[in-house]
Formats: C-alpha cells, sequence, structure tokens
C-alpha cells in the first residue's frame, strides 16, 4: 500500500542542549494553528540553505516549501559578522533533494560547551541521479573534539540556539521523512 503522507521522525540532539529549544517543522507551519493539513513538503523541503560557519556553525537560514506552494524562511543561531564573507548559500533547483546531513557536534574547548561544529550536505538531483556536496561549514580551527553525526533524508531542522552569542547553535537534531526514502 503506498502512503501518502510522512512519517516524521526527530534524531536525537547532536551537541549541546544550551540556549532556546527550536523545530523548524512546527514553526514553518505556525502549528497547532494552522490548516491542519499545512506542512513542509515532503518530497522537496528545502529550496535554500544559508550557513554561517567559522570555528563553529554559528547560524542557519532555510528557506522551506510548504504543500500550499508558499515559502517560509527561517534562520536558526546568531552569525558572528552578519555582513561577513562567512556566509555561505546552498541554492537546490526544482530537482535536488539534501539527501544527508552530516558532519560534527560535541566539545568544543575554546567555548568549553558542547556545540554544532561542522556541517555538510549531500545533495541528490532527483531526475538525473547527480551527486553534489555542500561544505563542510564550520571547524575551521581544526581544535574541535566532535563526534560524528549522519542523518538520511533530512526535512526540517530542530535543536538549540544562543541568540546573540557566538555560539549560535549548540545543537542540532533533524526532523526527517520517509516520503524520499
Amino acid at each position: 500500500m503506498y502512503q501518502n503522507k510522512p512519517v516524521l521522525v526527530q534524531t536525537s540532539n547532536f551537541g549541546g542542549a544550551q540556549g532556546t529549544v527550536f523545530n523548524d517543522c512546527q514553526d514553518a507551519t505556525n502549528f497547532p494553528n494552522s490548516d491542519p493539513g499545512l506542512m513542509i513538503d515532503p518530497q522537496h523541503p528545502m529550496k535554500q540553505l544559508k550557513i554561517s560557519a567559522g570555528w563553529v556553525v554559528d547560524a542557519i537560514t532555510t528557506e522551506y516549501r510548504l504543500t500550499n506552494g508558499s515559502m517560509k524562511t527561517i534562520q536558526r543561531g546568531s552569525p558572528v559578522n552578519p555582513g561577513s564573507s562567512n556566509w555561505n548559500t546552498v541554492n537546490l533547483n526544482d530537482n535536488e533533494i539534501v539527501t544527508q546531513m552530516c558532519g560534527f557536534a560535541g566539545s568544543y574547548p575554546y567555548y568549553k560547551n558542547s556545540l554544532l561544529i561542522q556541517l555538510k550536505l549531500v545533495i541528490t538531483d532527483t531526475m538525473t541521479g547527480a551527486v553534489r556536496i555542500a561544505g563542510p561549514f564550520g571547524g575551521q580551527d581544526g581544535t574541535a573534539d566532535g563526534v560524528f553525526f549522519s542523518v538520511s533524508n533530512p526535512l526540517a531542522l530542530a535543536g538549540f540556539q544562543t541568540n546573540g552569542a557566538e555560539t549560535g547553535i549548540s545543537g542540532l537534531s533533524i526532523i526527517k521523512s520517509n516520503m524520499a526514502e
């Protein structure tokens, strides 16, 4: 039997848990106050990601496609310098999806916290099968003691953020969908 609604699963948190919790899946649709059928498009959820990173991942701005055809942009974390060259933009065409998010999270001695240290995206063109890699973003000084994580078929981001701090994203949890598998 074909399933036409996604089953959403949220991973454990990679990195720290300081700051405030966030969940893009809920915030993109204004859950629970939205139309019950409105959700992030499970087939092609992300249109663009902007990642601000240096030693660690400071901020991620994600533009999501919603099932009603509209777009929703959400920024998490705090860029160290909003106008700096630390921003990296990853655009996805209409046939591309992020098939894997991986990176390193954990203890970062300089900040004396557990953080999201590095992020890499594997992007697949669903028409041609072509694969490209975006990143790595963050982890530029090489002193972090992080643990590797890898999650397939991300739908949305969740985790912990510390707005206004140099350590913008302390932890990342990924909401994934079975619709791409």
